[in-house]
């Protein structure tokens, strides 16, 4: 075949339009040979090299242009009316569907225009692109031209039914139906590389996907789940409806890697969840609580997979929970409140039915409470893999039973009894005195358990001190090593501050013991065979001087005391001793047993302990004559001899507690006292002491939050020299969580104590400022 003349455009283009058909499949299959193939490229390029030439001669003789003329106009305008003629007569066979006619013409199409971008890959280069770099939007490589005409007179003309078609074989693949999955992927590609932005054409643009595909695929999606969603919940229950939710978002992330963009993968997902999930929380809370009773915690894990794919629908699931844990602590605490009452009836628990006092076991009371708390410890860690939310409502749950259950609060307002309990708790197991079948599973770690959600602190701090002080004075502690562990757990979970009394404790007691020893060799009194002081600071323990103990001392306890007292000076100058004779015990050797037995040893106060000694002297002392010996008042004479009357120490004349504290009535001490025990003890049936120290506990327990209070205001004061009251109290409540929870009423008393006081000056009803 001979080329035609280089200048000759219709020549040259009768030369190559039966190629370009070939090329683009006019002829199904049939491609072209690669002589074919050349000779159409080496006439487009004789064509458009001559054409240039030609014009940049003509353009020197005229002397008009110097510049060299580039030539491609004429044969682009051919080309593109070819293309349309091209795709306009493109026809579809009798027995397939518009979606396999495009996709079978798409794919060969595009073929084509590659190889043809390549016949004109000189102008192209030269034509295309310099008419574009002149502004020229309306021209294109023949690659992008190819496209543009598709899109025009294909696409455009035919888009709804390509979309629905291809929306037809997504529904029916669905449905578990087999279809040609190649024929929805290409379908799917072609409107991506048809989004052609004709002003950059490097730039991605899914225009025409997003509004001719996504937004249509997006809305038959959700129509599609809805109604099947809907049909499914109405006959099955709510665990298979989760079960078959797993599987459909499955079955719809596998077909959108396979044939959908990202821009939608993000988009359906989010119609997904909205249709599946989020339309039906409502069913799958109500359901939660039944897998809760029935403890499947494999459909609950189930659940929350599903729901954190949607995190709003979180917190009325993580409320649910909440509520629910409420309510079987509530269920639990009711039932340690009917078996106390019972053992009550029943007369098991007699001092307690006297008293009034529907106190629960320690060990039964915090034993239970941490049942509670694993259980659903178990349920947060493995159903809902430690997710904030779900902790987050565990503690608030734990930390309402723990502080607001009907045992440990009367009222909204009442402070709670838990920290007491807690405190009796510990006590218990780390008191040498208790049974070791009872204390066998209490330890430090669970009272750690509960005492992270105990709201005051403070109020713990100062139970457990005070019990902690009458095990060191009395040493009944189990181990120096187990007192100082727990110790230590509860300043991990605290601060070093709130240990530091106790610290101190433990560092008077070390001291103590020294000067135990020093006091040893200076012991010259034939009655007392050991003398244990403890010097005690008076900031740290919680003792207080009780000036109704003003006793005056026999001589056989004097001249001790003297001696103690020197020897303390030797080593401490200018420091005052202040003895707390409510405090202390004694043990005394009482020769009343019948004749060859072992005497017997009783354990008595300090003020039992000196009405014993009086009757080394004489057998027989009316309360008159006692009461003006030891030097105290009545009602703490009567207190303390009590016990000893009670259990037939001493023989009351006349008999009866209405009589015992009259002057005129006399004790004689016994000549043989009959007990099973050799040693007795005379100090825990004493009336009265445990109400004394709950006194003394809420007395130094206000003065300390006073104070505590007193010190955050003036110190927030200090920063920001003027406040509103509600900020104030914010910033007040805010700083004293980790000890107790500030009462706007306690916070307004201790205001106007440090206004009196003239630290801070009132502005305005709600406003104060701060007084340097």
């Amino acid at each position: 075949m001979s080329f035609p003349s280089s200048s000759d455009l219709d020549g040259t283009w009768s030369f190559i339009q039966p190629s370009l058909g070939l090329i683009l499949g006019a002829s199904g299959d049939q491609g072209v040979t690669p002589a074919v193939y050349m000779n159409c490229y080496t006439a487009v390029y004789n064509y458009c090299t001559n054409k240039s030439r030609n014009s940049s001669l003509a353009n020197n003789n005229n002397a008009v242009n110097n510049s060299y003329s580039l030539a491609g106009a004429e044969i682009y305008a051919k080309l593109e009316a070819y293309l349309v003629k091209f795709i306009t007569g493109l026809t579809q066979d009798a027995n397939e569907s518009f979606l396999e006619f495009y996709v079978r013409k798409w794919k060969r199409f595009t073929i084509g225009a590659g190889y043809m971008n390549n016949v004109f890959d000189y102008m192209n280069r030269y034509w295309v692109q310099k008419e574009r770099s002149d502004g020229r939007r309306d021209v294109f490589d023949v690659s992008t031209l190819c496209i543009l005409q598709w899109k025009t007179h294909m696409f455009t003309n035919n888009a709804d039914k390509l979309i629905n078609e291809t929306l037809v074989q997504i529904e029916l693949q669905r449905n578990n139906q087999i279809v040609d999955t190649n024929l929805i992927s290409v379908a799917i590609k072609s409107l991506v590389y048809l989004g052609i932005d004709i002003q950059d054409l490097k730039k991605p643009n899914l225009v025409v996907y997003i509004n001719n595909f996504e937004k249509s695929y997006l809305e038959k999606t959700a129509i599609y789940y809805k109604n099947e969603s809907d049909d499914f919940l109405s006959k099955h229950n709510v665990v298979d409806y989760m079960k078959k939710c797993e599987t459909r978002l499955n079955e719809e992330i596998s077909r959108s890697n396979n044939y959908l963009e990202d821009h939608t993968k993000k988009a359906l997902l989010v119609t997904l969840y909205d249709v599946l999930i989020k339309q039906h929380a409502e069913q799958m809370y109500d359901q939660f609580l039944t897998l809760l009773e029935n403890n499947e915690t494999d459909h609950i894990q189930r659940m929350y997979k599903l729901l954190s794919k949607v995190p709003s629908t979180l917190q009325p699931l993580a409320d649910a929970l909440e509520n629910y844990i409420k309510n079987e602590a509530s269920k639990v605490i009711e039932e340690i409140k009917k078996g106390n009452d019972q053992s009550m009836e029943d007369g098991e628990d007699a001092p307690k039915k006297k008293s009034g006092s529907n106190a629960p076991n320690p060990k039964v009371y915090v034993h239970s409470l941490i049942a509670v708390y694993l259980k659903f410890n178990e349920v947060v860690d493995n159903a809902f893999h430690k997710d904030p939310i779900f902790i987050k409502s565990l503690d608030n749950a734990c930390r309402y039973f723990v502080n607001r259950n009907s045992i440990a609060a009367s009222g909204p307002k009442a402070p709670s009894k838990t920290p007491d309990i807690l405190a009796k708790y510990a006590d218990s197991f780390l008191k040498s005195s208790a049974k070791e079948a009872e204390t066998i599973d209490m330890n430090a770690e669970n009272l750690m358990i509960i005492f992270k959600f105990v709201e005051e602190k403070d109020a713990f701090e100062e139970h457990y001190r005070r019990m902690l002080a009458k095990r060191l004075i009395n040493n009944t502690s189990k181990s120096e090593e187990l007192e100082e562990s727990v110790l230590k757990r509860l300043q991990e979970e605290n601060s070093l501050e709130y240990t530091t009394k106790m610290s101190k404790m433990f560092a008077d007691m070390k001291q103590s013991e020294d000067l135990k020893l020093k006091m040893k060799d200076r012991l010259d009194n034939n009655l007392v065979k050991e003398f244990v002081p403890y010097i005690l600071a008076n900031s740290m323990w919680p003792f207080s001087k009780n000036d109704d103990y003003q006793l005056n001392l026999p001589i056989e306890l004097q001249s001790i005391l003297d001696n103690f007292k020197k020897l303390y000076e030797e080593s401490h100058n200018g420091r005052q001793l202040t003895w707390l004779w409510n405090h202390g015990r004694n043990e005394v050797k009482a020769n009343l047993s019948r004749k060859g037995k072992p005497p017997f040893t009783f354990i008595v106060t300090n003020v039992q302990l000196m009405i014993l000694l009086a009757f080394n002297k004489k057998k027989t002392y009316s309360f008159g004559e006692l009461l003006e010996l030891l030097g105290t008042i009545p009602t703490i004479l009567d207190n303390q001899i009590a016990p000893m009357a009670k259990y037939k120490l001493l023989e009351q004349n006349p008999p009866g507690l209405e009589h015992q504290n009259k002057p005129d009535t006399t004790f004689t001490i016994v000549d043989e006292y009959k007990s099973r025990k050799l040693k007795v003890n005379f100090v825990s049936s004493l009336r009265n002491e445990q109400k004394q120290e709950d006194d003394d506990a809420k007395k130094e327990l206000d003065e300390s939050r006073k104070n505590y209070l007193s010190a955050c205001i003036v110190r927030i004061m200090k920063a920001r020299k003027t406040a509103s009251h509600n900020e104030l109290y914010n910033e007040v409540v805010t700083q004293s969580l980790s000890r107790f929870h500030a009462r706007n009423i306690d916070v307004k008393k201790v205001i106007s104590h440090l206004i009196d006081k003239e630290f801070l000056k009132r502005i305005d009803n709600n406003t104060y400022e701060y007084l340097a």
